[in-house]
């Protein structure tokens, strides 16, 4: 979500758009700062609001009330975009928004349905539908989203799929570049249950010559580093933690391939296996009923395999260390689907189009959502 945030935020103001921009910290600290357009020499700003605690991965930052009320206030704004799920942004944006026919129109960026903190996910439900309801347009990164989610069928009219975008040529292997053949397998995310890594663990095992490297932090930290530490993985794992774009490109352009082994539909993109394409790595993902399939293309880019399935998975951890020729071929196929469908320049380009068509409608009254 941030990173989608501030690929958006740079690729408007490039467009020539103003933009304001306010986000939850994790820490108490908060400020304001400058975000800067890459190209066209224009500024936004970003408005932190700090938190005093972190629920469900969520912060809870009680100032966000009263930022975004006053950033839609002094701003007046033609679009106001919200990334959900945030329920607390969700309830500050929905008390913040003005009722009347000139007001501005409101959109939702909605990433991922709840899945896993079922309880909670029924007590926001009520919230997440009125905001959807009152929101002129609703945009999803891919089609399985839009129609698999059950807070967006009744809404499918209103909504716009604009997939994902990144800036490829930060991502792109220095000239002449390739991935390490021979290298270590890449994963990269959030150390948490969905995202597989206890699975891709024990699928190591099975691969006595394969080695890997953990990027990301998380929950589940000292549990998988107890499993790596176990005689049938000693030495082959390593956890670097968190790392910013530059450390992370390096690291790619050192790795034989990405492997995003999640277990459940919280997956919903991927978005760092766009990242790991532009790097020229072969993918290694999983086949969810997401938009995760929709990016990595089975053997054409890299592998898909059925979640949860070991030997599967081993399997195709295998063919790449078999046939480097071929995981090659596959890592340059993504290079180019990366280049060609999810550049951060094309997925701008869709977005201002889809606010164009939404400012150009007539005005309605507020009337509690449609």
């Amino acid at each position: 979500m941030e990173t989608v945030m501030r690929h958006t935020c740079e690729g408007l103001l490039d467009r020539g758009h103003e933009v304001r921009a306010v986000v939850a910290s994790r820490t108490p600290d908060g400020g304001v700062e400058r975000i800067p357009g890459p190209a066209s020499g224009n500024t936004g700003s970003l408005r932190r609001c700090g938190s005093c605690a972190v629920l469900n991965s969520q912060p809870v930052s009680p100032s966000l009330f009263s930022a975004i009320r006053t950033e839609i206030r002094r701003f007046d704004p033609d679009i106001v975009q919200l990334h959900l799920p945030h329920p607390l942004a969700a309830l500050a944006t929905w008390f913040s928004m003005p009722r009347g026919e000139d007001s501005p129109r409101l959109t939702v960026w909605y990433h991922a349905d709840i899945t896993r903190q079922k309880f909670g996910a029924r007590l926001l439900a009520p919230l997440t539908r009125a905001v959807l309801g009152r929101a002129d347009g609703i945009a999803v990164s891919t089609g399985s989203l839009r129609d698999q989610s059950p807070l967006l069928r009744q809404r499918r009219g209103k909504v716009a799929v604009i997939p994902f975008g990144i800036d490829t040529e930060a991502w792109a292997p220095e000239s002449g570049g390739r991935r390490v053949a021979d290298g270590p397998f890449l994963f990269v995310g959030r150390l948490v249950y969905y995202k597989g890594l206890e699975l891709l663990l024990d699928t190591l095992a099975r691969v006595p010559r394969a080695r890997l490297d953990v990027v990301g932090d998380g929950p589940l930290r000292e549990i998988l580093t107890r499993r790596a530490e176990a005689e049938d993985l000693r030495g082959r794992v390593r956890f670097v933690g968190e790392l910013d774009d530059r450390e992370l490109s390096r690291r790619m352009r050192s790795s034989a391939a990405l492997v995003l082994p999640s277990l459940k539909r919280s997956e919903t993109f991927g978005l760092v296996q766009l990242e790991a394409m532009a790097a020229g790595l072969p993918v290694v993902s999983t086949q969810l009923p997401t938009g995760v399939a929709e990016v990595n293309i089975d053997r054409e880019t890299g592998r898909l395999v059925p979640p949860g399935d070991v030997a599967a998975l081993a399997g195709a951890l295998e063919e790449i260390l078999d046939d480097p020729a071929m995981a090659d071929a596959w890592g340059e196929a993504g290079r180019i689907r990366v280049r060609e469908h999810f550049g951060r320049d094309r997925m701008n380009e869709v977005l201002e189009t889809w606010y164009a068509s939404l400012i150009a409608m007539p005005p309605r009254h507020f009337d509690g959502g449609r």
